[in-house]
């Protein structure tokens, strides 16, 4: 039997070396992509290696993650927005993928990147900055801590100054594509911000929108075009939700005991620190579209892509 090092020297004497070097580099970046850690290590390390935090803030942002669309995201959202203090911004520009791009952006930072003698107050120019035109200057970063003011800063320019523009105390955002690891981040830059972590039987969610175009996790290359896709995302992101949201010290709402009474209003008032008006969720706004029966064939591939987690909430279909 030929031996597989007996087949890599063949192959070595009949391909060019050319492909040979090309196939060794897709793959070796193809194992860098593979290795990149979550944006919540990429914060640990930061911690660890530099010791890093961002400063404390005043800000008590309020964040509304949803497992996906049609879960009571926006509900739970006019609930909020019934205290005249705070305004809940919706899904604020969520093709811009602005939360997760500047979460992903701090997932390069490891234990060697970037070289501590990249920064401008190392000693390899805090001695000569008067003299930058006489030093090698190819990679040269502001402090990292400026890094962290600006991606505080960012939301707080967007999101929180105009809601304090208007009046408002106090600001946030409802989101339906947003996973713990973007609730970790936010919470590192806003340590004083509450949590609300919603999800809703499947089934009842993807009836109420399966018709629709546009649905996008991340747009636009994570489109969710089919049951399959709509219910892995789901069991993901409310397996996530289970095993963080107290992390961040989060609450954990399921769609159909919320509309029960629980968490009450009273309950969400005092978690948030706010006034809520129970009146607020009897009032019926937004689309009265009818929606369209969902199919024996995508009730199954629905069934197959959220069990068993599904089954062991109560969700055994419509």
């Amino acid at each position: 039997m030929t031996s597989l090092t007996t087949i890599k020297a063949f192959l070595k004497t009949v391909l060019p070396q050319s492909w040979l070097e090309e196939r060794a580099s897709r793959r070796w970046y193809q194992e860098q992509r593979d290795g990149v850690q979550t944006i919540a290590a990429a914060i640990q390390g930061l911690e660890t290696r530099w010791g890093l935090r961002p400063p404390d803030s005043p800000h008590r942002p309020i964040f509304i993650f949803s497992a996906q669309w049609r879960s009571g995201s926006t509900l739970l959202q006019r609930l909020i927005n019934s205290d005249r203090r705070v305004l809940i911004w919706g899904e604020p520009f969520h093709k811009s993928n602005l939360v997760q791009s500047l979460g992903n952006s701090l997932r390069s930072f490891t234990a060697q990147f970037p070289p501590e003698d990249y920064f401008i107050d190392s000693p390899n120019f805090r001695d000569s900055e008067d003299q930058f035109d006489r030093r090698w200057t190819a990679n040269l970063y502001p402090e990292l801590q400026t890094l962290i003011t600006a991606h505080r800063g960012f939301y707080h320019s967007l999101y929180g100054q105009p809601a304090l523009d208007r009046g408002f105390e106090r600001w946030g955002i409802k989101e339906v594509r947003l996973s713990m690891d973007h609730a970790y981040y936010l919470k590192w830059l806003f340590p004083r911000a509450k949590f609300l972590f919603l999800y809703r039987n499947p089934y009842k969610a993807y009836q109420s929108c399966h018709t629709w175009r546009d649905l996008y996790l991340r747009w636009p290359d994570v489109p969710v075009p089919t049951p399959q896709v709509f219910g892995t995302l789901w069991r993901e992101m409310v397996e996530d939700y289970q095993a963080g949201y107290q992390q961040v010290d989060g609450l954990l709402i399921k769609y159909e005991d919320f509309c029960a009474g629980s968490p009450g209003v009273d309950q969400l008032s005092d978690y948030l620190d706010l006034n809520l008006k129970a009146e607020a969720m009897d009032r019926k706004i937004g689309s009265q579209r009818q929606t369209t029966p969902l199919s024996p064939h995508q009730i199954k591939t629905l069934r197959k892509a959220v069990n068993p987690l599904a089954h062991q909430l109560g969700y055994t279909g419509l």
